[in-house]
């Protein structure tokens, strides 16, 4: 399904163009000297995101460990980390509760694959960030994330789980 939707978008987002009005008289080889041609930033986001996607997801079933930073054992922060350090060469916190640092903030109604997802630990009355993951599917009705659970290790999850819903906190976006 995640795959479909990458589909989708990269399908959508080509759709979109520069227009001109008729009068212009500058040609494509004048626009690149100029340097007005932008690259194909968004077809380009899309491989990223689905790398990063892809070898998160090489990592599903690895068991969970508390200060984990490695594929013999991953804790929630080393998962994203790994991950984004990676596919990315990003280098992100090594501990969940800075990860409002990271990008931007975005609302869920915006959210997309290989943003990550921050939620309360286990205290949901802690409204500070003490657990994050990586959105992997984003559908009209719910947010998919994989992230490395207590219990599971690396594994999938809905937002809607009355688990996760009560410990939401805020998405964020890293890759522009």
């Amino acid at each position: 399904m995640r795959k479909w939707f990458l589909i989708w978008l990269l399908f959508s987002f080509s759709a979109i163009s520069w227009s001109r009005t008729p009068t212009d008289t500058l040609h494509i080889s004048d626009e690149y000297s100029l340097g007005l041609i932008i690259p194909d930033t968004v077809a380009s986001r899309i491989v990223e995101i689905n790398r990063l996607l892809s070898f998160a997801e090489q990592h599903l079933g690895t068991p969970y460990r508390y200060g984990g930073k490695k594929p013999g054992g991953f804790d929630c922060s080393g998962f994203v980390m790994y991950c984004f350090s990676r596919t990315q060469n990003m280098l992100l916190s090594p501990s969940a509760t800075t990860y409002f640092k990271h990008g931007i903030k975005v609302h869920p109604n915006s959210a997309r694959p290989g943003d990550i997802i921050c939620f309360t630990g286990s205290n949901s009355r802690n409204r500070s960030i003490g657990h994050v993951g990586i959105v992997t599917e984003v559908t009209p009705t719910d947010i998919y994330f994989i992230h490395a659970a207590v219990h599971g290790g690396i594994r999938y999850d809905a937002l809607s789980t009355n688990y996760y819903k009560t410990r939401f906190l805020q998405i964020q976006r890293v890759i522009f």
